[in-house]
């Protein structure tokens, strides 16, 4: 991979980042559990620590770079929902967002729905396995 390409990729994983960071301030608090799954997706995208704290403190810094292929749009989309969900409470601002972003990436925004509830039905299988 050139220069250009790997300085792309890693903005576009910042950008991600950052999306994720201000769906988990929407509802104005972020939860342990939303600062976890900031943390993993930093670690799983190799996001240094101090590009994660860039992010945090200065969110402005970086721009916002769509991914062009499938895969890394239903990985990112697939990121929102699950800090969307991760508090166990459905913000409306929170759902909005991650509509919006499906609609971005050239989704329908029902794609969303689609996501909670095949989330919902896996956690109502293993209760029910319980």
């Amino acid at each position: 991979m050139n220069e250009k390409n790997k300085d792309q990729q890693e903005q576009m994983r910042l950008g991600q980042l950052k999306n994720l960071v201000m769906l988990a301030a929407a509802d104005e608090r972020v939860t342990d559990s939303e600062l976890a799954v900031l943390l993993a997706v930093a670690s799983r995208e190799n996001i240094s620590p101090e590009d994660f704290n860039r992010v945090i403190e200065d969110p402005d810094s970086v721009s916002i770079d769509l991914p062009e292929d499938e895969d890394t749009k239903l990985a990112y989309l697939r990121d929102m929902v699950a800090m969307m969900m991760v508090d166990g409470e459905l913000d409306e601002q929170e759902l909005s967002i991650c509509k919006i972003y499906a609609m971005a990436l050239g989704y329908r925004s029902s794609i969303v729905d689609g996501m909670i509830a095949g989330v919902v039905d896996s956690l109502d299988a293993e209760d029910a396995e319980k």
